[in-house]
């Protein structure tokens, strides 16, 4: 089952307050980054799109669009902050940072 690191989902709460939906409806849309050239797509939203799978942990909100939902089925997403603001998120199996791959937010999200 998809799973929200602790320290994600504070940085998820936190990103979530800057869109439309704020916290309450807010939070972060994981999709198909092919287009983009990556794995996967990751970017502050102001609610789910018709078909996401809604993660909703500790107050964090994660919105799988249906294309990732099974790649992502047995991942844990971490997340930090660099040192410019900018959120870098990773998906692992929860087997500590050996297991991690990093993904880079797509959508410049900053946290203040």
């Amino acid at each position: 089952m998809f799973a929200i690191a602790d320290d994600a989902c504070i940085i998820i709460r936190a990103v979530a307050a800057k869109t439309p939906g704020g916290r309450e409806f807010g939070g972060v849309r994981i999709s198909d980054g092919a287009d983009r050239g990556t794995d996967y797509a990751l970017e502050p939203v102001g609610g789910p799109e018709p078909g996401d799978m809604v993660v909703d942990q500790a107050g964090a909100r994660v919105f799988l669009a249906p294309d990732v939902v099974e790649a992502l089925a047995d991942t844990v997403l971490e997340a930090s902050v660099n040192h410019e603001g900018i959120v870098d998120f990773q998906f692992g199996t929860g087997g500590g940072p050996e297991g991690m791959t990093e993904v880079r937010s797509t959508g410049h999200s900053h946290v203040t």
